[in-house]
Order: C-alpha cells, then structure tokens, then sequence
C-alpha cells in the first residue's frame, strides 16, 4: 500500500528517471505565465498605469536608463556626465537589443521588458516544476509552483531587474549538473564546459552566485583528491585536469570582465557591490537576512538532512542540493558580516530554486505518510491561501515612492527644459521619465569620481562642476512634508573606507515641485520635493 503510495506522489528519486518531465515543464510554465498576464491586467486596470504589476523596483530603471544611454552612444552612464559600472553585466547586455529595437518611449519600453520578465520567470518555473515532477513527485512539483506564485518571491523574480535570467540559469545549470553528472565524474570530459559556460553566465547574471560556484569547485577537488588508489600526485593532477575541464569557460566569461573593471574603473567589482561591502573588515548585521530568505534556507537544509536520514544520500538530486545549501549558507555569513548596506530581496534569488527543491523533498515525505484526501485537502487549502495572498498584495497597489517618483519625473519632462540637470538618491523611476539627465546621488549608479567627491565634503562643488540645477529627494522630515521649514539639510554618506559625509541645505524659496503625499515601504507619510541648487562661488 505504501509503494502505490509512493508511486502516485513520485516515489524515491531514481538515477534511471528523467532529469525533467517536459510535459509538465510545459504545462506549468504555461499556466505561470497566464496568472502572471492574469495579475498585469488587474493591476493595469486598479491603478490606471502599465507596471502597477509587476510593480519594477527602482533600480530595475537604472538598467533601462543606462541602456538606452549605451544604445544613443553615450556608453555607459546613468547621466551622460559619469561612466559607471553600477550593474550586473548580462541583463544589461540582454537590454541594449531590446532598446535597440523597441526604442525609448517609456511606456513600450516598460511593456516589453515587463513581458520578457515574464517569459523568462515561466520558463524558469515550468523548468524547475518540471524538474521536481521527474525526480521527487506530483504533489512537490505542485507546491513549487505555488512557492513561485508567493508574493514575495514573485516580487522579487518580477523586479524589473535581473532576478528571473538568474532563475532561469541557475535552474539550467541544476538541470546539467543532473544529466551530465559532470561533479560526480573524477575524469575530465569535454562535456564538463557545458557546467562551466552556465556558471559563468550565472557570474554575470549576479557576481554573488560566486559562493554556489565555490562550494561546487571545493567539492570537485576534495571528490577528486579523495578517489581512486593511485599515488596522490596522480590523483592530484588528474583533479587540476577536471577542475580546468569543468572551470574554464567560466573563467574565459567572467575574467574579462572583472578586468575591464578594474582597467576602466581601478576596482574590478562594479561599484555598486564596492561600496556596500565593508571586506575585510567584519561586522555583524543579522537583519539584512529576511524572513522569506532564511525559510528558503532552512528549506534547503531541512530537505537535505532528512533524505540523508532516509538513507538517500547518494541521489545525485540531494548531493547537489547539498552542495549548492553550503554555498547558500557561505552567501548568508558573508552578507551578515559584510554587506553594510542597500542589502535587497532579489539579491537571494538564487536561494529560491534550491530553497524549493529542499522543500519538494520534504513535501515529498510528509505527502507519503498522510492519506490521500489529506493531501488533496492540504493542496486545495494551499491554493486558496496563496490566491488570497494575491488578492491582498493587488489591493496594496496604492500610491508609493514608485508612483511619486514616475509622476514627478513625468513634471521634469512637461515642464523643465531638455537640457535641464537633475540629482537624486534612489533616482531610477525618477530618471527614466523625466527623460533629462539626473545623477544617481546615492552613488550605486555613478562613478567613483563621485564617491570620492561625497567623501571628501565636496558634493556640492561637485555637482555645480557638472553643471546640476535641481536636486530632487524622498524620504524628507515632517517639518519639509508640511512645508514649514527654511531650510532642510540632505546628508549624502560617505560609503568608501575612509572619509566624511557631505551635506547640501535646501532651502523653501528653491523648491519648484511638491508632490502628492504617499505612504512608504513602512506605511509612514512621505513626500517627494524637487529644490533649484543655489549655484555656490
């Protein structure tokens, strides 16, 4: 009875089964797709404006910005003033096409990376339940789907930024790792490039996939040094053979890169992670570890410790998941310890695939041991609950900084001339339609040049050099929002090693825009307020 059991649910993992059931694949991928297009419509139709949902992160603007500044020849720049790095590399390569060929009229440019975000999330999940199907069961592959569809999970995927090609590229390099059997294979094989050319395009899809790849390559010299009977120098070379066979179309993808950084910029990470990391010098900051983040976590482990406890441990399945937990675990401690700041959700998008997959396995052994009405029931529940989940983050679709910084952009574009020169921290939607050069003053989007200039108390000489008129900010006093203020001092942070912050006074006669009042991530009143920058002698 227990086997019939196993077999409806997908039974044990087994070498000779398929790494993924296509047909499913196809089936889920599709039905993904339409509750996302499903979700667009509504909230297109709640909020009157085409990325309601997916609502694009701020900084998923500075990408469409930069992009369109690289396709018109002005390199890469988010204000054709300074050239920047601030940007993981192959969405911003996938975006140049795009904008090549659809242009840069903000709505339709809008429309159409909202649908590739949307193509890409599908195929990564249709691939990803599909892989779950083959190899653990119905009911797992079920609830990886409903996983995907969680809010906060779907946000992050849907960003606008480059979270589902990382989604996608990790679930293909898990999908190769599982046919080709390269990592449990001690001689090297042609074969073994495919692992490589797919973790370095995961490199350049986001550089901190870095902690999966070491975990994989520790893994691979330990395994290596480990088997077979021959003296240790064979074994030694026979393991730097598999490692180079495995390892170096990633370092052909990724080495050029982290060069042409370091030549054009001195600094051979984009400055976006230099000036969040505090490396070498440790600090403790556990709340940069979401909920959401640590659950898929634990989900991972969990699944892996019980299916060692169940006798299998050596399912290729489980082995990777293991490995891949160890470098999600290594992702974990270097964020707590060394990330500063600016720490976001779709920075642990590679903690989602093997989050699920941990929990399919453990899916998988509660499935076994309930009755079958259970299961259905539990499903059923499962799928009523993640629908009410929807509802409820459609209804949060109100006004935000997104819809605050799209509108006062949109004034900038009616009302301020073309040549006009703008600044503002957190300034991507912002940017993107005020369609006039604003330069990123939180300095993710800049140049060092500018990081430099912050830290030595030069902001404002700084900007007046470059010829910046206005300076636009969110997140302002109450004093400011009610407008009973003379003056309102903006500090700009000093994010390099050493040196000061620097300071600009904005006063109420320079103010030129106030927007409508909205309510910010943490639910308190916010305004956003553009001032004229007093020119300085």
């Amino acid at each position: 009875m227990q086997g019939a059991a196993d077999s409806k649910l997908g039974g044990d993992s087994e070498a000779a089964s398929p790494v993924v059931e296509l047909r499913f694949a196809l089936v889920a991928g599709t039905v993904l797709a339409l509750v996302c297009v499903v979700l667009w419509a509504i909230g297109w139709w709640l909020r009157d404006w085409i990325s309601a949902w997916p609502r694009f992160a701020d900084d998923a603007y500075y990408y469409l910005v930069i992009a369109d500044n690289a396709v018109a020849g002005h390199g890469f720049t988010m204000d054709r003033i300074s050239p920047t790095n601030g940007f993981h590399p192959l969405w911003m390569w996938m975006l140049l096409p795009v904008v090549w060929l659809v242009g840069s009229h903000p709505d339709v440019l809008l429309l159409v990376a909202q649908a590739l975000c949307v193509v890409l999330f599908a195929c990564a999940g249709g691939l990803l339940c599909g892989l779950v199907r083959a190899r653990i069961g119905l009911v797992p592959a079920l609830l990886v789907g409903l996983l995907l569809l969680f809010p906060r999970i779907e946000n992050a995927l849907l960003s606008g930024l480059e979270s589902a090609l990382v989604l996608l590229l990790l679930v293909a390099l898990i999908i190769e790792l599982l046919r080709g059997e390269s990592l449990w294979r001690t001689e090297p094989r042609a074969s073994d490039a495919r692992t490589g050319a797919l973790l370095g395009l995961l490199l350049l899809g986001r550089l901190d996939s870095v902690f999966l790849g070491l975990a994989l390559a520790v893994y691979v010299g330990l395994h290596g040094l480990a088997s077979g009977d021959g003296p240790f120098a064979a074994r030694l070379a026979r393991t730097v053979r598999k490692e180079l066979a495995l390892f170096w179309p990633t370092l052909v993808l990724v080495v050029p890169y982290l060069l042409s950084n370091q030549l054009a910029f001195g600094y051979w990470m984009p400055i976006s992670g230099a000036l969040k990391t505090s490396f070498p010098v440790a600090g403790f900051t556990p709340g940069h570890m979401n909920i959401e983040h640590l659950a898929l976590l634990v989900l991972a482990i969990g699944g892996v410790v019980v299916e060692f406890g169940r006798g299998r441990g050596r399912d290729p399945l489980v082995k990777l998941v293991a490995l891949l937990s160890i470098g999600m675990t290594l992702h974990a401690l270097y964020t707590v310890v060394y990330m500063r700041w600016a720490v976001m959700s779709w920075h642990f998008v590679t903690f989602i695939p093997v989050g699920a997959i941990g929990g399919a396995l453990l899916a998988r052994e509660v499935a076994q041991r309930l009755p079958h009405a259970a299961v259905v029931v539990g499903l059923a529940a499962l799928t009523l609950f993640q629908a009410g989940a929807l509802a409820v983050s459609l209804s949060n679709l109100g006004r935000t900084f997104t819809i605050a910084g799209k509108q006062a952009g949109e004034w900038v574009a009616s009302n301020l001339p073309p040549d006009a020169v703008l600044s503002m921290k957190d300034s991507g939607i912002f940017s993107y339609f005020a369609q006039r050069r604003v330069m990123n003053l939180d300095g993710l989007a800049n140049s060092f040049e500018y990081a430099h200039a912050v830290c030595a108390g030069r902001l404002e000489e700084f900007l007046n050099s470059r010829g910046v008129e206005y300076v636009a900010q969110h997140s302002v006093s109450a004093a400011v929002q009610s407008g009973d203020y003379q003056t309102f001092t903006q500090v700009y942070s000093c994010n390099l090693p050493h040196g000061i912050d620097s300071e600009l006074v904005l006063r109420r006669e320079h103010e030129v825009y106030r927007g409508t009042p909205y309510a910010n991530n943490a639910g308190r009143p916010d305004q956003m307020l553009i001032w004229r920058l007093a020119k300085t002698r």
